[in-house]
């Protein structure tokens, strides 16, 4: 099978990156013939047959308009069997909108606004806004017919959005969830890290531990975690609960609302980093998000024996059982029930149980079955089964 991927960034970073460049490698593995056409290609290609995506100059709120549209004429050109493509590109005959609908996305990002003063003017900041509106054309053409023959949806969640958004597209989405190393991700790694990552962070050993991995703080919901942990560190005779929190966001503002919400003394912000040993050192996954595809933490964090506390704007709830491997809330500004659903694992039993429960599912949902999955469903489409 010959396949052609369309792309603005082909490299070793950035999880869309990665993406990319596995199933790039799976594809070869598998024996097919690959190319790439991408607008930025970094690092080595080692073996991969690599074609710059030459795009005109244009100001920055323009440029994903002039990339789809190369990328439908260098697709146009293409003699492949089957192109692939994310939703950034027109032209392939399987997408995968790893971002889920822009639609859903300004929605949700607006809700994540505590005040309605702050949520107005959001609105009317996204509506005024041409690089966001040009987004959302992006998205309306793309799924315009003929559209793609196949489309790949990460979640039940994306799926259901794609067919309210797009009807058209009824009976060409298929969902594949994301995975996760189970040899990277593993309950080892807290042996290896939790007793030294604990005591650089001056957390006791006895504490429940709630990690948050994520970049774009108060989408992924880090204020209402915040909330929670304030109002748990307050009930008296309660076990210890922190958080440690990984990833890139508004440090000060955080540190602030941290403060005002009684969690300063038991949250530690330690950056940008790889996630491993922030997993080993904690005992939960705790992330409210208002809107998450299918995040990807979620899969490694279960992969490490983790529960899961998130919310139903995160395609990923959908692999949980309650009460099982996690839970999931229905806000996810509701820090009172996040709360609750954290305190359900300071019974030991309770966490130990869905420990085992969460590298169980884990083991079912790794990156080799999402890539398998979406290799056969390439294959399918280059024999023609879809139209």
């Amino acid at each position: 099978m010959k396949v052609t991927i369309c792309c603005k960034r082909f490299g070793h970073t950035g999880g869309a990156e990665k993406f990319l460049r596995n199933l790039a490698r799976c594809l070869l593995e598998d024996g097919h013939r690959l190319k790439v056409l991408a607008a930025e290609l970094r690092g080595e290609m080692d073996d991969i047959e690599t074609v710059p995506l030459a795009l005109p100059p244009a100001p920055k709120a323009f440029q994903d308009l002039v990339l789809a549209r190369a990328s439908r004429k260098a697709l146009q050109a293409e003699h492949a069997d089957v192109t692939f493509s994310d939703q950034k590109c027109w032209g392939a005959d399987v997408v995968r909108p790893g971002g889920g609908v822009q639609r859903e996305y300004v929605k949700q990002r607006i809700k994540a606004f505590r005040s309605p003063v702050e949520r107005t003017l959001r609105r009317a900041g996204y509506a005024l806004s041409i690089r966001e509106r040009l987004r959302i054309h992006i998205d309306d053409k793309l799924y315009r017919e003929p559209g793609p023959r196949l489309v790949i949806a990460n979640s039940d969640m994306v799926r259901r959005d794609l067919e309210r958004h797009y009807r058209r597209l009824s009976g060409r989405i298929r969902v594949v969830y994301n995975g996760a190393d189970p040899q990277r991700f593993h309950p080892g790694l807290a042996g290896r890290h939790r007793a030294k990552v604990r005591a650089e962070l001056d957390i006791p050993d006895e504490a429940l531990v709630a990690a948050f991995v994520g970049t774009g703080w108060r989408r992924k919901g880090l204020y209402t975690l915040l909330e929670a942990l304030g109002s748990l560190s307050r009930k008296a005779g309660a076990a210890p609960v922190y958080g440690i929190v990984v990833g890139k966001g508004r440090l000060r503002r955080a540190r602030a609302f941290a403060a005002r919400h009684g969690a300063a003394d038991v949250v530690r912000f330690v950056g940008l980093a790889a996630p491993e040993p922030y997993y080993g050192a904690s005992d939960l996954l705790a992330l409210p998000s208002f809107f998450d595809p299918c995040a990807n933490v979620t899969l490694e964090a279960l992969a490490c024996g983790l529960p899961v506390i998130t919310s139903v704007t995160n395609g990923a709830h959908e692999l949980i059982t309650p009460g099982r491997e996690g839970f999931y809330i229905q806000d996810p500004a509701d820090a009172t029930e996040l709360a609750k659903r954290i305190e359900y694992f300071t019974e030991p039993r309770r966490l130990s149980e869905a420990s085992r429960a969460a590298r169980e599912l884990a083991l079912g949902h790794t990156l080799g079955r999402q890539y398998g999955e979406i290799i056969e469903a390439l294959k399918e489409v280059a024999r023609g089964g879809r139209k």
